[in-house]
């Protein structure tokens, strides 16, 4: 976030006050040695004058730095920009500083003394004044990079917080009574029926879920394969209480190393079982699509089920609204809406 206005001439005209005081005591001392009489306030009045002259531009620096920043892939172009810009400015502060000498010396400007004393300046100290602009774009920089790091940890704390929050609510979910006693039971149920098999499978998925859930690393990212892994192992587990559900998979594989936010499928899934098949006795199908359209990934969840109304987020979905505005700003989107016999949640991300 950019500084106001007020505060960067301020801070500005301190900064070339500051130098003036400076300049005009090392010009003073040099005065008293040579045996000169000027005092120093004469001599901090000129240099207050001169430098309040950069006062006056730093602002404007400021601003052409910030529009026309330089980076690793714009070095060369920026430069060309910022060249002739300093070159130009340098010449009107110099142009500035004739004056300024004419009147104080002179106490009028004239032609012929503006050019000589602007020729002198020039000769003497326009390299110095050249390196002074590329000083305030150096110093502006610094503060660019020192704000865009600061805001960077800031995001990244953030997105921790909240990768924390989506595990723990991922763990809630996993760990509900009636999930957990649903699959436990059919786990006993199978093990009445003599399907040992069936129950071993159970056990091994759910023990997997909740492995994978509580190892897996704090990752803001993941690739979309391993996305998938998570989900179809809750889809898996959930086969056993809708001995009907289908799944269908519409996924290219040049998609599957494609970074995505972590645990993000996971919530959209729940919600389409929670309020979809399980509200329904003939739902029995969810789809999962996904496509790159240009540079957005498009992603789609549909499932039988009553149409969705009047819908409100729950506290999986808020948080996953959450979590894609911090990751992309309003590059992303995400809506549900009804669909013929169900409903779909849509999910756009930027690549």
């Amino acid at each position: 976030m950019t500084r106001p206005w007020k505060t960067i001439w301020l801070q500005s005209l301190l900064v070339w006050c500051f130098v003036s005081i400076f300049t005009a005591s090392q010009l003073y001392l040099k005065t008293i040695q040579a045996g000169g009489e000027d005092s120093w306030f004469s001599i901090f009045k000129i240099q207050l004058l001169v430098w309040l002259l950069w006062g006056l531009l730093t602002p404007i620096i400021y601003w052409l730095a910030h529009k026309f920043s330089i980076n690793r892939d714009n070095f060369f172009s920026r430069l060309l920009i910022h060249l002739p810009i300093s070159v130009t400015m340098v010449i009107l502060y110099l142009g500035a500083y004739s004056i300024i000498w004419n009147l104080d010396q002179y106490g009028s400007v004239g032609w012929e003394s503006f050019y000589g004393i602007g020729v002198a300046l020039f000769l003497n100290l326009f390299h110095w004044h050249f390196f002074i602009y590329i000083a305030i774009v150096g110093v502006v920089h610094a503060h660019l990079y020192l704000t865009a790091s600061r805001d960077e940890k800031i995001k990244n704390a953030i997105l921790e917080k909240e990768l924390l929050t989506s595990r723990l609510n991922f763990l809630k979910m996993q760990l509900q009574p009636h999930f957990l006693f649903n699959t436990l039971n059919g786990i006993v149920s199978s093990i009445h029926q003599k399907k040992t098999e069936a129950a071993a499978n159970m056990t091994t998925e759910l023990s997997e879920l909740l492995r994978t859930s509580l190892t897996e690393n704090n990752q803001q990212i993941t690739s979309l394969e391993k996305e998938l892994q998570y989900v179809k192992m809750y889809l898996n587990i959930e086969k056993y209480r809708f001995k009907h559900l289908k799944v269908s998979y519409k996924i290219p594989d040049d998609l599957l190393e494609v970074e995505v936010p972590n645990f993000f499928l996971q919530p959209l899934v729940e919600n389409a079982i929670k309020h979809g098949i399980s509200k329904q006795s003939k739902a029995e199908h969810i789809e999962i699509c996904a496509k790159k359209v240009s540079d957005q990934l498009h992603f789609s969840i549909y499932n039988d089920g009553p149409p969705i109304e009047n819908y409100s987020d729950g506290v999986g979905l808020s948080n996953l609204r959450k979590r894609l505005h911090t990751f992309y700003k309003n590059l992303s989107q995400f809506k549900i809406y009804a669909h013929k016999n169900g409903t779909i949640a849509e999910v756009s991300l930027p690549i």
